[in-house]
């Protein structure tokens, strides 16, 4: 007998990516408390024992939701891979970083209530403080970036003035988004580059 190829995702893969679409649906409608562990069942089409097979807790589906997000925001960091000041590197991440956030609103506005939703949110604040201070080291070794703080520190205001800004950010029309970010990025090039 010959073997048989399988070709695309398991059914597995499609059931667990069903629940993951129906949390991010049911998310953007509701709060997080509001959301039960039925509505994401029976959205995925799928029993509540069913969903226990892919998912232990409601916070287990977020935290692989806001996984993938992380993800995609990594991927859109791209002044952090340059040299330098990088005006317009620094405006395209905080511009593709703020559309994100503005496509993930629902997800983005449920509070970790898990120690294990507050440790990789933790995690993920860690890895950009840490990307960061990594591009602000270079630049100081370069000479472009200040040396009064240390890169680490420059990096962790970066990130509280981004995070202040975000939901704004999120929220802004496309013109207003532009000069949101341009006003973003200046106070970023001031700080570390002054």
């Amino acid at each position: 007998m010959g073997q048989t190829r399988r070709n695309g995702p398991s059914k597995g893969d499609l059931r667990e990516a069903a629940i993951l679409e129906a949390a991010r649906k049911l998310f953007a409608e509701k709060s997080y408390d509001a959301v039960t562990i039925d509505d994401l069942a029976k959205v995925a089409g799928l029993s509540r024992t069913g969903f226990y097979f892919y998912f232990r807790t409601k916070d287990a589906v977020l935290t692989a939701l806001m996984g993938r997000f992380w993800d995609e925001l990594g991927d859109s960091h791209v002044w952090f891979d340059s040299t330098g000041p990088s005006p317009e590197l620094l405006r395209e991440q905080l511009r593709a970083s703020a559309r994100l956030w503005r496509e993930h609103a629902g997800i983005l506005a449920c509070t970790p209530t898990s120690g294990e939703l507050r440790e990789f949110t933790g995690r993920v604040k860690a890895r950009y403080d840490e990307r960061a201070a990594d591009k602000i080291r270079r630049d100081q070794e370069q000479g472009s970036a200040t040396t009064t703080l240390a890169a680490h520190r420059l990096a962790e205001m970066i990130s509280a003035i981004r995070d202040a800004r975000y939901e704004q950010l999120a929220a802004a029309t496309d013109t207003d988004l532009e000069e949101a970010v341009a006003d973003l990025a200046q106070a970023i090039e001031r700080l570390v580059y002054a």
